[in-house]
């Protein structure tokens, strides 16, 4: 048997080197598959797809920017006769949609459902919807052989330390996707998978703060691997300075943080935890510690006034972030942000193909939609004056700023694309 696996082109993102990070819900479901099928792995973000009767079942993740093209793919797969499956975030968000467009979906984590989707299919049994009650947090090494094989992905993999999330914010999927109860692997388990990684790792979890007892021998046990590692953590993480210095001492490069919320706050609000006027001192402790930050800013909330992008900048240079990322508020489907503006009238389109980020896709009140845009722009090509370019998509930057290059080491960038993102390093990628 043969299963193709398909990740549709994103859409556009500023930041041109993340296209080039290899996708982890991918290499799962390869593992996931029993070994007797013959696996191939398009990736649309840097490669074309050529649609041909070259499989006996499609598998397609989709995130809610790639939607309407994943719909396309399947649905002329589906006039080849090849079935299709569904998965993926924008899918749990949005199942009655992604239905109309596949032989079945899966909502949720496919980890404890994937094995029953492949025999249904084996015995000609296919069912329509597939969820998993109770699927296990322990999922088997992913098959990374499969999904970069060649491709000129960037030397960084991909790892899942927990899953779900308690917090319950407006514009999250997580706790529709994973649900709202934090459960952590195993930290034996989690070392042996980071030692199979390349150079680097990504911690794709949103809230390693929440569970100090149960994280912190995990990041123990990293001090004693080569592995240098990037995540995603709140500013608060800041005011435990014992936890900041064991992050650091477990190779931690750099820390994804949202720093949006400081930026139009009272000196004397608290959020997240975090007094406003104390931004500045924890952001410093992480600089301390010898962190990297990519901050993101998120612009169009209800109290945002037209000088938000210039503040914000300021903000990010005073502080001498040494990556930013900027954001266009997005309310993605079934979210409290969507429903709220669609109950207000205030969404401008569905077509899901503009859910970037990168897009308006709602009416803001302190400013017109074309303002928030312009400003958005601006904030990109005030932060990066050097590495900024027009393009017709939207501002294109190339950097690099937050990757952990040792000194002789570069990233190939050509024709407007990372062609060649292997470091001058023997056996740096797989």
């Amino acid at each position: 048997m043969k299963l193709k696996l398909i990740f549709p082109e994103w859409g556009h993102f500023p930041l041109i080197y993340r296209r080039y990070i290899p996708v982890l819900g991918m290499a799962t479901i390869a593992a996931l598959t029993p070994d007797d099928w013959e696996i191939s792995f398009v990736d649309e973000r840097i490669e074309p797809l050529k649609i041909e009767d070259d499989a006996d079942l499609v598998g397609i993740s989709l995130m809610t920017p790639q939607a309407n093209r994943a719909y396309e793919i399947a649905d002329r797969y589906r006039a080849l006769g090849i079935p299709v499956i569904l998965g993926g975030v924008h899918v749990s968000l949005a199942p009655d949609d992604a239905i109309k467009h596949a032989d079945a979906i899966v909502i949720g984590e496919a980890e404890g459902i994937w094995e029953r989707v492949i025999e249904d299919f084996i015995s000609m049994n296919l069912k329509k919807i597939y969820k998993c009650k109770n699927p296990p947090i322990e999922v088997p090494f992913p098959r990374w052989d499969i999904i970069c094989n060649g491709k000129g992905y960037m030397p960084i993999n991909s790892i899942q330390v927990s899953r779900g999330c308690p917090i319950n914010c407006d514009m999250c999927s997580v706790p529709q996707t994973f649900g709202t109860t934090f459960r952590m692997r195993s930290i034996d388990t989690l070392i042996a998978e980071i030692e199979k990684l390349d150079r680097y790792v990504f911690i794709v979890n949103d809230n390693l703060h929440l569970a100090k007892r149960r994280t912190r021998p995990f990041f123990n046990a990293l001090e004693n691997s080569t592995k240098e590692w990037v995540g995603l953590a709140p500013l608060m993480i800041a005011e435990d300075m014992d936890f900041l210095r064991l992050i650091r001492k477990s190779n931690c490069w750099a820390m994804y943080v949202d720093l949006s919320p400081w930026i139009s706050a009272s000196l004397n609000e608290v959020i997240d935890g975090v007094q406003a006027k104390k931004a500045g001192d924890y952001i410093k402790r992480i600089h301390d510690n010898d962190i990297k930050i990519i901050a993101s800013f998120v612009f169009g909330f209800d109290h945002d006034e037209k000088d938000i992008f210039e503040r914000t900048v300021e903000f990010a240079k005073k502080h001498e972030l040494e990556e930013a990322e900027f954001h266009i508020l997005t309310p993605y489907p079934n979210s409290r942000l969507y429903d709220r503006l669609n109950s207000q009238e205030r969404l401008l389109t569905n077509d899901f193909s503009e859910y970037t980020t990168s897009k308006v896709v709602f009416r803001p009140t302190c400013m017109t939609p074309d303002e928030l845009y312009e400003g958005y722009t601006d904030a990109w090509k005030s932060f990066y004056p050097a590495e900024y370019e027009d393009s017709d998509k939207g501002p294109v930057v190339k950097t690099m700023a937050c990757f952990p290059l040792k000194k002789g080491e570069m990233l190939e960038y050509d024709a407007g694309a990372w062609t060649s993102a292997v470091l001058k390093e023997k056996g740096a990628v797989k």
